[in-house]
């Protein structure tokens, strides 16, 4: 798919407009249940948890962009995981990221580990780690790309194409690339998932997760989850969403320009001892990632000297918002320490090489020179150690 035609399909994706009014853009419908005139021939719609039309042109404009089947919208993105979880049975084995965020690291060793599903933490970007890890019982690989919060580069199609040689269903979290930069079902997946309170929605101010399946038994399966956990997303929410899926490209292209400008920077910095973003020719990952996607995106990190320099960082940031979330307007950063892998214990941090010097930044909308500037006054500061000489 060319570059323009990329852009134009987020405008026109069959479902911008009402199909019943033909109004611009698909009305928010709240009702929770819808009438049966005829009750042996019912309608499209007959509970809201079952079915919504807000929600379907979200999930359907979805489907569309990532080359799925069918598209599902659910209330977070953690609840998009969670339903791609319970395909699985108890006995199950799955490969995972080792490097990805914490929320899923926490659900599958607090919550469906209680129900027999066997983990394996695994670098995905190591054809040979998924290999020897591989068990009898293993069903699934479940990848992270890019990867939290160092930015490792797994290649889809490699990774996808194993997976089928053993049978085996590959998921692929693709938050932080987003349908614009990479169409993980294309490279050969069975299941995208995204956070779309993130880049997709874009704006701060929607929480949804959306879920996408290749193929109509995989699909199958993947409502029945939905409607029977009723995990589903707001009419509300699946509008603002949709909204700025929109705008999605044009916040990627400002958004990731603006991230390599300040990846090159923080490269020269001599406080910074470490840069994590496919986007510079040096990173490892850099080739895969120029091979299997669009663009290198809006998510970088950086390893500072020492915990204290982050700590002074920290207290001159201006324009940065510090916290869990990214993929905001605003550019924003996380300590994944103390937000994003807060949810890890000490020792898998550590065996993680999550430490207190790391540094996850969201690049935002700001001015580049602006964000570089910000960065580069937080973390240039000279402490005065001079000694005051008292007066006679």
């Amino acid at each position: 798919m060319a570059a323009n035609d990329r852009e134009t399909s987020f405008i026109h994706t069959g479902e911008e407009k009402d199909q019943a009014f033909k109004a611009v853009v698909p009305p928010v419908y709240k009702a929770t249940t819808y009438h049966h005139a005829d009750p042996w021939d019912p309608p499209p719609y007959d509970y809201a948890r079952s079915g919504n039309p807000t929600r379907q042109a979200f999930e359907s404009a979805l489907a569309k962009l990532e080359g799925g089947v069918q598209g599902f919208a659910f209330s977070s993105g953690m609840s998009a995981i969670t339903a791609a979880l319970m395909l699985f049975s108890a006995g199950d084995h799955l490969l995972v990221t080792k490097d990805c965020q914490g929320g899923t690291q926490r659900v599958l060793r607090d919550v469906f580990s209680r129900f027999g599903i066997e983990v394996s933490y695994v670098n995905t970007d190591q054809l040979e780690e998924l290999q020897s890890q591989r068990q009898n019982n293993t069903k699934a690989v479940f990848v992270e790309n890019f990867s939290n919060p160092f930015l490792r580069v797994t290649d889809i199609g490699q990774v996808s194409e194993w997976a089928k040689s053993w049978g085996l269903l590959t998921l692929v979290d693709n938050t932080f690339l987003t349908p614009y930069l990479q169409r993980p079902l294309s490279l050969g997946a069975d299941l995208v998932i995204h956070s779309a309170s993130k880049m997709i929605a874009g704006h701060s101010d929607v929480t949804a997760g959306i879920a996408v399946a290749l193929e109509p038994e995989l699909a199958h399966h993947l409502y029945f989850i939905q409607n029977a956990t009723g995990m589903a997303l707001s009419p509300d929410d699946a509008y603002q969403a949709f909204r700025g899926l929109k705008t999605l490209p044009l916040r990627m292209d400002r958004a990731q320009a603006s991230a390599l400008t300040l990846a090159k920077a923080l490269t020269d910095w001599p406080e910074v001892t470490q840069v994590y973003y496919p986007g510079l020719v040096t990173d490892p990952g850099h080739e895969t990632a120029q091979r299997t996607a669009n663009g290198f995106g809006a998510m970088l990190s950086f390893r500072l000297e020492s915990p204290d320099r982050v700590r002074e960082m920290v207290k001159r940031l201006r324009l940065t918002v510090i916290g869990a979330g990214f993929g905001g307007a605003e550019t924003s950063i996380s300590l994944p320490e103390l937000h994003c892998h807060a949810a890890l214990t000490r020792e898998e941090r550590f065996e993680r090489g999550i430490t207190s010097n790391i540094v996850r930044v969201s690049v935002g909308l700001e001015n580049s020179a602006d964000i570089v500037a910000e960065f580069q006054r937080a973390i240039h500061f000279h402490q005065n150690t001079a000694r005051r000489i008292p007066r006679p």
